[in-house]
């Protein structure tokens, strides 16, 4: 073979032997033999993760259903069958729940029998119907305890936008929630599929801790030789029985492929773990005093 069919010969080679890292980040590393990776399938993290996908979407399900279960209870005595009658005002009696608000008594006939109501219009009692003046009521035919006076509900009438509006922005959040932990899930998967477990020794550097989040910063030598650092972000203490101390030189097992998401592990593990890779720029690392 000559010169050149070697040197093409050894790219895939090399290539095999480099762990692919976020911003073009390649770093030498061996690759683990198929029996010493850790397994995805029936591992932990993917019964987790699986699990956080699957009940994320059950329950954002449940709050569409919910949302829109409330939207037609509000929202029933302008499309439901509510017939209007003549109603007279007995009483007024001002309260105050949240702001001053005026109860008024009304009696009226429906199909033959007297009924009683309380409304609410969500205001003073100043300038409400005196008892004795004539309204037309809103009725429930199936429970003519709940009426409405038609012209004085106007706060009823509103309170479907401001359920629609603030279940619009849970939707969201939770939309949105719900979508980082599928595309987590998703990832990992193709990992597993497409990618090879490598092996590195890397230098702990600094080691943060927020809240339930780890930040871990670790340096390893490049492929011309020059340290490198890149840091590993996952949530809780991670794989590890015990979690890395800096200045130690732990040994790292990762799943990566170029992209954010990674899978993790070390020799002492006993599950991978999912986290997030990210190299740090020269003002990150001033920052970190590094």
């Amino acid at each position: 073979m000559n010169p050149q069919g070697r040197e093409a010969a050894s790219v895939p080679a090399r290539a095999a032997e480099t762990l692919q890292l976020p911003d073009d980040l390649q770093l030498p590393a061996s690759t683990l033999p198929p029996k010493a990776a850790p397994a995805w399938q029936g591992s932990a993290l993917r019964r987790r993760l699986l699990l956080r996908a699957v009940v994320g979407v059950a329950g954002f399900a449940a709050l569409v259903v919910g949302l829109v279960f409330i939207l037609g209870f509000v929202t029933r005595p302008y499309w439901a069958d509510f017939v209007r009658v003549p109603a007279i005002v007995t009483s007024q009696r001002p309260y105050f729940s949240r702001g001053d608000h005026c109860d008024l008594s009304l009696e009226f006939t429906l199909d033959g029998r007297d009924h009683t109501a309380t409304f609410d219009p969500a205001s003073t009692c100043a300038g409400m119907p005196k008892p004795g003046t004539t309204v037309t009521a809103s009725v429930d035919p199936a429970d003519p305890s709940y009426a409405l006076i038609v012209g004085l509900d106007q706060s009823q009438r509103n309170v479907p936008y401001v359920l629609a509006f603030m279940g619009s922005i849970w939707l969201g959040i939770s939309g949105v929630i719900i979508g980082l932990g599928l595309s987590t899930y998703r990832q990992a998967r193709i990992l597993a599929a497409t990618a090879q477990w490598k092996r590195l020794s890397a230098t702990v550097l600094p080691r943060y801790v927020y809240k339930n989040a780890t930040e871990l910063t670790l340096q390893a030598p490049g492929r011309d030789g020059t340290p490198q650092i890149f840091q590993l972000t996952y949530s809780g203490r991670g794989p590890w029985p015990n979690r890395p101390q800096a200045g130690h030189v732990t040994e790292l097992w990762i799943l990566a492929d170029g992209g954010r998401q990674v899978l993790f592990s070390g020799p002492d593990c006993q599950d991978p773990a999912a986290g997030r890779a990210h190299v740090p720029n020269s003002f990150e690392l001033r920052t970190m005093g590094i």
